[in-house]
């Protein structure tokens, strides 16, 4: 093709742009032009040597797997994979990825549960139900095992309920409300507004054994701690050996606490020292009580802080787990203390908040508290209950090894059966089960059978990345043999409650692998995936389903990018398509140096291409200029060649 170039310019080719700041204007601004990048105006140069290219960017980068150990990035299916075959590490989990934990604690994660028993390895199964040991109406509740059976006061009545048989009403010897009920495994001690009581394990009738001391008793507390008894009365707190005196004098105070308002909600104790808590208003503290032996006495030192809550927080209970860990309930959730070998305590961060724990037990590696009304059934449904934190299951791990951060799995537990309202205050442990007491309705004791159903839904999915999926199946996989069936539910908000997502597949008896499509779902490509496993009991034999993993899978739909090459025509003095002839010296060059600034710079640049009219925001990934004319100098009135552009769409 022989071009036509003549002398007659009527304009410039666009110098009003300014490169580097990736901007300009049209100059001039016609039509007559194939197609304007950033104010400059250029005719495509397109032959066979040189079409204009138009295609899709890659978005997928090809994958090795440097991995040690095979697994699902060792597939290359196409698709993106996210897959859990156990749930053992707990809840807490919002996100299904690993944003600020280790990878290996997010793949056995999940957000929450209800009727769930995720702490076998490797599967789910439901949760033991529940049943009522005694109906209570009292709102002042308390329980405390013993090795027959429990103990149990509501308001100013005590009895003793056995693992089977009766239940024993037992004269205490007081009356008025039972504020605290201790044992020393020979006695049962409990404290009113009135003094401290005494009766022989488990209903022997009780007698008074002291008087109180203050004038007006507004709060007390006893526990048998270090082989003694502690009891705190108002702000002052007393030290007693004696549970046979002859006087039902208080020994002398062994502290009192400056703040008259002062409240002592526990005492507990570790290998050196007994431990103190107490409130007032929103300040609440911790204190510690050294205890030094010599050949005929123990001697308890004035008490020290060793823990001071944050505002706010107030410490309603301890428990000491083997002489290691301090369970601390508050007002706000549940922390774990380290027991230091000087006494002193590392205060762990709330494992959960968002629930008041009032008491704790232990039980093998595991730790219940009450959580009061916020005791997870299912389906986002809450009643009296109890959570459990498994002590054996330690969570974000510093590099040493060793834990600092006192963090440990935990998953609602127990919860009382549908109906009941109330909210659960005291736990305990008789018999190898767990029992606890409702204010308003009762005493209730774990079964070996199983509840009917129980939930458990995922933390977010987003496989890691902000972009768009194209969600496409999801596998449940249950135990041979299953009992029961899994119910899938999937849901692009994980709004409202799982029961209303939709459902996926279902996993029973006969078919215990299977796979739905989530295009119900999700019919469009979405950032996020929430799923919830819905685990039913059979009614025939009353076993529970279990299941032993899950997999989503997708593909990645993320807004594509298109690259562009262009061939342009690239001259000092051009010819629009209606004639008009514009240029100068040197033109193409500068026009040139312009594209490779744009280039250079990096930022996007507006793109019209007048034979479509499309407008493109684009990215200058590349230039090559072919000069096919020598420079304009002389009689030489023009230079150039064929410029190629390759382009990037945002």
């Amino acid at each position: 093709m022989t071009f036509d170039y003549t002398e007659g310019v009527v304009e410039n080719l666009g110098y009003g742009f300014q490169a580097s700041q990736g901007q300009g204007s049209y100059s001039p601004d016609s039509m007559a032009w194939d197609c304007s990048i950033s104010g400059f105006n250029f005719l495509y140069a397109t032959s066979e040597q040189d079409p204009i290219i138009r295609e899709t960017g890659k978005f997928r980068r090809e994958r090795i797997d440097t991995e040690r150990n095979p697994g699902e990035q060792s597939l290359d299916s196409g698709l993106w994979i996210r897959s859990q075959a156990s749930w053992h590490y707990g809840a807490g989990l919002s996100s299904a990825e690993p944003l600020e934990i280790a990878s290996d604690e997010a793949s056995f994660r999940f957000y929450k549960s209800g009727g769930v028993d995720p702490w076998t390895p490797g599967q789910l199964q439901l949760l033991h139900d529940v049943e009522e040991k005694y109906e209570s109406t009292g709102s002042n509740q308390h329980l405390l095992g013993v090795s027959t059976g429990v103990l149990h006061s509501d308001d100013g009545s005590l009895r003793y309920i056995p693992t089977t048989g009766s239940v024993v009403p037992i004269t205490w010897g007081g009356t008025g409300t039972i504020n605290s009920l201790t044992t020393t495994g020979q006695y049962w001690l409990a404290c009113n507004s009135a003094g401290i009581y005494r009766g022989n394990i488990p209903s022997g009738s009780g007698t008074k054994i002291y008087n109180k001391d203050a004038v007006t008793v507004t709060s007390s507390v006893i526990r048998f701690v270090k082989s003694r008894v502690m009891y705190g009365e108002n702000n002052n707190i007393y030290e007693i050996t004696d549970l046979t005196p002859t006087s039902a004098t208080l020994p002398a105070e062994l502290y009192s606490h400056p703040n008259s308002s002062w409240v002592w909600s526990d005492f507990s104790e570790g290998p050196a020292a007994i431990y103190a808590s107490g409130y007032s208003n929103e300040e609440s503290t911790i204190f510690k009580i050294d205890v030094t032996a010599t050949t005929t006495t123990v001697d308890l030192s004035v008490p020290v802080v060793v823990a001071d809550m944050p505002r706010g927080e107030q410490v309603l209970s301890m428990y000491s787990y083997v002489g290691g860990f301090l369970i601390v309930g508050t007002t706000k959730g549940c922390r774990i203390a380290s027991i230091e070998d000087n006494g002193s305590l590392t205060m762990g961060p709330l494992l959960f908040t968002d629930v008041i724990v009032d008491d704790a037990v232990a039980s093998n590696k595991y730790v219940y508290v009450t959580v009061r009304d916020k005791g997870e059934a299912g389906d986002n449904v809450q009643r009296a209950g109890l959570y459990r934190i498994d002590l054996g299951q330690t969570l974000n791990v510093a590099a040493s090894g060793f834990n600092r951060s006192l963090q440990f799995a935990y998953a609602a537990d127990l919860t009382a059966p549908v109906g009941v309202t109330g909210a659960a205050h005291s736990v305990t442990v008789a018999g190898d089960r767990v029992w606890f007491s409702v204010n308003g309705a009762g005493v209730y004791r774990e079964l070996d059978t199983f509840v009917d159903d129980g939930w458990i839904q995922t933390g977010r999915i987003r496989l890691g990345v902000m972009e768009n999926k194209s969600w496409r199946d999801l596998r449940v996989i249950g135990v041979n043999n299953l009992q029961g069936t899994v119910t899938a539910h999937a849901s692009v908000t994980g709004s409202n409650n799982p029961s209303t997502w939709d459902t996926v597949i279902i996993v029973n008896n006969e078919v215990n692998d299977a796979s739905g499509k989530l295009n119900a779902s999700a019919p469009n490509p979405t950032p996020d995936l929430y799923l919830a496993f819905h685990l039913q009991t059979n009614p025939e034999c009353s076993c529970s389903s279990r299941m032993i993993g899950y997999q989503v899978r997708a593909v990645p739909s993320p807004r594509r990018n298109e690259l562009i090459q262009l061939p342009l025509r690239m001259f000092d003095y051009e010819k629009d398509r209606q004639g008009a002839s514009y240029g100068r010296v040197n033109g193409a060059f500068d026009r040139f140096s312009a594209l490779k600034q744009m280039e250079a710079n990096g930022g996007t640049v507006a793109f019209t291409d007048h034979t479509t009219g499309e407008q493109l925001e684009v990215y200058v990934e590349q230039v090559t200029w072919k000069k096919t004319l020598a420079p304009s100098r002389g009689d030489r009135k023009n230079a150039g060649g064929i410029v190629t552009l390759l382009l990037r769409s945002v």
